[in-house]
C-alpha cells in the first residue's frame, strides 16, 4: 500500500471521522476516499491537499514519514515523488519534521496542463515560485501573470488561483509553500 493511502485511513481513523465526514469536509466523494484509502486509484493534488487540510495536516507529511531529527541529508531517491493523473511530477525536498510550516516543492507540469487550486481557507497560507525551465502561467484572482525561466512570484493562497503550462515543453519550477 502506498504511503498517502496508508495515512489517509490512519489520520481518518485516529482523529474518529467516518468517510462521509472526510468527504464532507474536504469536498471529496466518500467513494473517492474508499477507492484511495484501498489504493485502487491516486488522487490528483488538488484532491490530496483538500484531504490533508481537512485531516489537519499537510500534503507533504502524508506523503511521507516524518524524520526523526532536525539535521538530515534527503537523498533524491528517498524524497516523496507525486504523480498525478495529469502525469504532473510533485517532489518534496524538505523534511517532514512536525511542526515545520515550509513545503518545498520540485514540480514538473507537462505541456498544456492547468492545474485548478482552490482558495486556501486558512489565513497566512502562501505561495513562492521559481521557474527553472520554461513559461509558466499564474492566474491569482483575475490577474494572469507569465513567468519566464529565473522569474520569481509570490502570492495568498487565500484567492483562487491556476498554474498553467501553455506550452508544448514540460516546465519546471520549484514552489515553497508557507502554512501559517
Amino acid at each position: 500500500m502506498n504511503h498517502f493511502a496508508e495515512q489517509l485511513k490512519n489520520l481518518r481513523t485516529l482523529r474518529g471521522l467516518t468517510m462521509q465526514i472526510l468527504a464532507d469536509e474536504a469536498n471529496v466523494s466518500k467513494s473517492m476516499i474508499s477507492k484511495i484509502e484501498r489504493d485502487e486509484v491516486q488522487p490528483t493534488l488538488d484532491v490530496a491537499a483538500r484531504l490533508a487540510k481537512a485531516l489537519g495536516t499537510t500534503l507533504s507529511e502524508m506523503l511521507h514519514a516524518k524524520q526523526p531529527t532536525k539535521v538530515m541529508h534527503l537523498a533524491k531517491d528517498k524524497q516523496a515523488m507525486w504523480e498525478d493523473v495529469q502525469h504532473i511530477k510533485r517532489r518534496n525536498i524538505s523534511p517532514i519534521i512536525e511542526g515545520l510550516k515550509i513545503e518545498w516543492l520540485h514540480i514538473e507540469l507537462p505541456p498544456t496542463t492547468n492545474i485548478k487550486c482552490l482558495p486556501v481557507n486558512v489565513l497566512g497560507t502562501e505561495k513562492y515560485i521559481l521557474v527553472l525551465r520554461g513559461i509558466l502561467e499564474v492566474k491569482v484572482g483575475d490577474d494572469l501573470f507569465r513567468l519566464k525561466k529565473g522569474d520569481s512570484f509570490y502570492f495568498d493562497a487565500a484567492y483562487p488561483h491556476e498554474i498553467i503550462n501553455p506550452g508544448k515543453e514540460i516546465i519546471e519550477y520549484y514552489m515553497v509553500i508557507k502554512h501559517d
